[in-house]
């Protein structure tokens, strides 16, 4: 048991170094009473004059007895007395729940090779958690959430080098992760208006086309109607004059005021001129 818990400790990096010696985040501890079928919860906690007392207790889930309990508190010291109210009440539930741990497990985790204490409840650690490196699983959610967002990974490690100074996703903090997590979906949406405008332009260029070749062809003579050759030509432009009004309408959800009226009015002239052309070819 001692060295899985080790093992899963370093993989993940769990510890905390404070004064040369590891001690072992709450994360870390509840891996530990999971692992022992145990489960924590809060019983409650409680605010006076800004100081927050929580009360954990750690449950068996094989048949919800209580095998530990303890309380901690988290307000009045650095760095923690000028944090926002939900942040010392985190801490203090985070306090509470590594020391029900500890008082339950301490004796596993020194036979692991790490001090008995939480690194949350050493005097020494003033860090707070947004300080802290992002755990394995934080980061594997990074990486799902910029697939999942269809977004190029260099390129946001390019906007992370620039915005924090680290090359890799790993050196990241707790802030860092979530201003950057926060900062995925500004970035697809960027990327879905360049991609809208790159099919514009080239929608543009193939009207523009179209139209110059239409202006271009000499109808025939009305005494002369024209031959299958110049049917099947009349029908082809027909339709990619039909196609590029569809294309027109296709991206006018993304446009907007003027814009999309013009579009309307260009995708409804490519239309008549492209049922002028086929009625022409078809009844001449």
């Amino acid at each position: 048991m001692a060295g899985a818990l080790a093992d899963v400790i370093e993989r993940q990096h769990l510890a905390t170094v404070i004064q040369g010696r590891k001690h072992v985040n709450v994360e870390g501890w509840t891996t530990l009473a999971v692992m022992l079928g145990v489960v924590a919860r809060e019983v409650q906690t409680v605010e006076t004059e800004g100081i927050y007392t929580a009360v954990v207790e750690l449950v068996r889930m094989s048949d919800g007895a209580c095998i530990s309990r303890a309380s901690a508190e988290c307000g009045d010291e650095p760095p923690w007395n000028k944090r926002p109210r939900y942040a010392r009440r985190s801490m203090a539930q985070t306090r509470a729940t590594g020391k029900a741990c500890r008082l339950a497990f301490w004796w596993i985790m020194a036979l692991a090779g790490y001090e008995p204490t939480p690194a949350e409840e050493m005097p020494d650690a003033q860090k707070p958690d947004d300080d802290l490196p992002i755990t394995g699983n934080q980061h594997k959610m990074l990486e799902a959430r910029i697939g999942e967002l269809g977004l190029n990974r260099e390129g946001v490690k390019t906007w992370t080098a620039r915005r924090f100074g680290i090359e890799h996703f790993q050196e990241l903090n707790r802030q860092q992760f979530g201003e950057l997590l926060a900062q995925l979906p500004k970035m697809a949406e960027i990327k879905a208006k360049r991609e809208a405008e790159q099919a514009e332009q080239e929608v543009k260029a193939e009207r523009e086309a179209i139209q110059a070749e239409a202006e271009a062809q000499t109808e025939p003579e009305p005494e002369q109607p024209p031959t299958e050759a110049q049917k099947w030509t009349m029908k082809a432009k027909a339709a990619r004059m039909e196609e590029a009004a569809q294309d027109l309408r296709a991206i006018r959800p993304y446009r907007s005021g003027k814009t999309r009226y013009r579009e309307a009015e260009e995708a409804a002239i490519l239309e008549n001129e492209a049922r002028h052309l086929r009625f022409k070819a078809e009844t001449a």
